[in-house]
């Protein structure tokens, strides 16, 4: 079941690490793949509300088959397809089905992890695989791009499903379910439908945004009328139908907001990673895609030292959850710091995995820790549709929103360093070969300028955080640190009672 739950991990659509490569075959620009991208994490998003209604509906033999099949007609056709909006879609399609599939397989195997059910026991050992495959997918995604091209990582993951399609085929027990038989009632399909169309819509503003020169752009300027119309449809919506896709006694649960914010804080200080460090590593270092791989093993390390730790302040040690979460952004804290001295041309590779490891140890603690708090101060019947609220900024628009925010600020910073720094350019005298090797050299040392002023605020911005996480007192995040997880039959009758 980890094989195959790691395998699920690997799908996806598209793959970002690749943007460049696959944008220069169909001829697109790099936020047509990014919004790809982005689209399966908003379809993986939006999935979670019907997680348990999917389980109780169908045998986990007939889901694990049908998404294996998904996967393999989805991969294969957006590696051949050029048509943007149907790559978009089958990226949405496979993303809904990537956490439906992850789901059933965690739930067969959870009382292998923690026969009490324990949620400090079970989330480490969840978001180290979870975590842990992201950044695995990014090292294949490198490695593959080095030695073939961007299709080969297409062609890799094809392989392995119809591996784990055969293994399901003929492995797992037909018939078998894990709960009574639910029918798909009450469920606000185009609710659904709504909110979806509102989160690709923002993804959209926030991606193409910097393209199209934000509010001067006519296409910007329509994606966030359509993103208010959508918003106020589904509010509307919500409050007038018995059951609603999200229930906006939802966005009212204890601590939602504080929980909300501090997802939005981790996808700030993760937003200079996956933007910034790679203009740095690439423009500056001359690193490839395969070296540019390689710093995500000091990643996935980081991410098992975070849940390991997040172990054992919860189990062993009785830490608050405040004090894991400020843990967490202080090595964030410590990524930004050292990344701020390490930007120079000397810097040697090895040296960038120590940043990397306390950034991977940053996004596990973080993740996991709030994760674990949400489970505590939200009632189960409202449990999962809080899981796709905190989604819309942890896993849906937040990155995209962050890395938008952060590469305008890098634009708006080489703008002014090259109107500063250019003049010292034009009052000097060169003979015109040297011309060349001058503006070649003038162009990285504005570059190295931008960058450290960018993780100099990024630095500001951590310390800021750490400052209010320090000011406030939320131990009510969490009551108990034995948080247990229900039983199928409670969730059943939760389940079967909201159905009314």
């Amino acid at each position: 079941m980890l094989l195959i739950i790691v395998v699920y991990m690997f799908s996806g659509g598209v793959y970002m690490s690749a943007v460049s490569q696959m944008s220069g075959t169909w001829s697109w620009i790099d936020e047509d793949v990014m919004m790809a991208g982005y689209a399966s994490m908003t379809g993986l998003t939006m999935a979670f509300p019907l997680l348990f209604r999917i389980l109780f509906r169908f045998p986990p033999r007939g889901l694990l088959l049908f998404s294996a099949g998904v996967f393999i007609v989805s991969d294969y056709l957006c590696m051949v397809s050029d048509f943007l909006p149907l790559v978009v879609f089958l990226s949405f399609f496979s993303g809904f089905f990537k956490i439906v599939a992850t789901f059933v397989c965690w739930s067969n195997i959870q009382l292998r992890i923690t026969p009490k059910r324990d949620f400090a026991v079970f989330f480490p050992f969840l978001f180290t695989f979870v975590l842990g495959s992201v950044q695995l997918v990014n090292v294949a995604t490198g490695y593959s791009l080095y030695a073939f091209d961007w299709k080969a990582m297409h062609r890799l993951t094809i392989g392995a499903f119809l591996l784990v399609f055969a293994l399901v085929y003929f492995g797992m027990r037909k018939g078998y379910r894990q709960g009574p038989y639910m029918p798909f009632k009450g469920i606000d399909y185009l609710g659904g439908v709504l909110w979806s169309l509102w989160l690709l819509c923002v993804v959209f503003v926030c991606v193409y945004g910097e393209y199209y020169d934000w509010l001067d752009g006519e296409p910007i300027r329509t994606g966030i009328v359509f993103a208010v119309v959508l918003l106020f449809l589904c509010l509307y919506r919500a409050a007038t139908i018995r059951h609603p896709y999200i229930n906006l006694r939802t966005f009212s649960q204890q601590n939602m907001l504080y929980i909300f914010i501090l997802f939005g804080c981790m996808t700030l200080m993760s937003a200079t990673a996956t933007t910034i460090q790679n203009i740095f590593t690439t423009a500056v270092l001359g690193f490839d895609t395969r070296h540019n791989a390689d710093l995500n093993w000091g990643i996935a390390a980081g991410i098992a030292v975070g849940t390991g730790i997040f172990y054992l302040a919860v189990v062993k040690w009785k830490w608050r959850t405040k004090d894991v979460v400020l843990t967490g952004f202080f090595s964030f804290f410590l990524y930004q710091f050292m990344l701020y001295f390490l930007i120079d041309p000397s810097t040697e590779k090895y040296m960038l995995y120590l940043p990397m490891v306390f950034k991977g140890a940053g996004v596990s603690l973080v993740y996991t820790s709030l994760t674990y708090a949400l489970a505590g101060c939200v009632t189960f019947a409202y449990y999962f549709e809080a899981m796709c609220v905190i989604g819309f900024i942890r896993t849906s628009f937040g990155g995209a929103l962050n890395a938008a925010v952060v590469t305008r600020l890098f634009r708006r910073v080489s703008q002014e360093n090259t109107a500063g720094l250019g003049g010292y350019l034009d009052s000097m005298y060169a003979p015109p070969d040297a011309l060349q090797w001058i503006y070649g050299e003038f162009a990285r040392q504005l570059t190295m300028v931008s960058l450290k002023q960018v993780y100099g605020y990024a630095v500001l911005a951590a310390l800021l955080i750490l400052f209010a996480i320090l000011c406030s007192d939320y131990r009510h995040l969490i009551g108990s640190t034995t948080q247990r997880m229900l039983r199928l039959s409670q969730v059943w009758r939760i389940v079967r009672a909201k159905m009314g």
